[in-house]
């Protein structure tokens, strides 16, 4: 797999300071459905599209850290 098709395909990272899981995701919709289905926090994928726009941002929330890994 090349560089850029790995890219595409894994872009956030969800990581649960509480017990050290983590998961990779492909799209900002699959990380807010994660993460209200999962946690049952409120999140929506325009939140995290408009506050991760670079590989330096993050969102914690509740011990919950979402970031953009590209």
């Amino acid at each position: 797999m090349e560089i850029e098709q790995i890219k595409l395909n894994f872009k956030y990272m969800v990581l649960d300071s509480h017990t050290g899981d983590s998961h990779i995701f492909k799209t900002d919709r699959l990380v807010s459905d994660f993460i209200n289905n999962t946690y049952d926090l409120q999140l929506s994928h325009m939140y995290i599209n408009r506050n991760l726009e670079t590989y330096e941002d993050f969102i914690l929330i509740e011990g919950i850290l979402i970031k953009l890994l590209w």
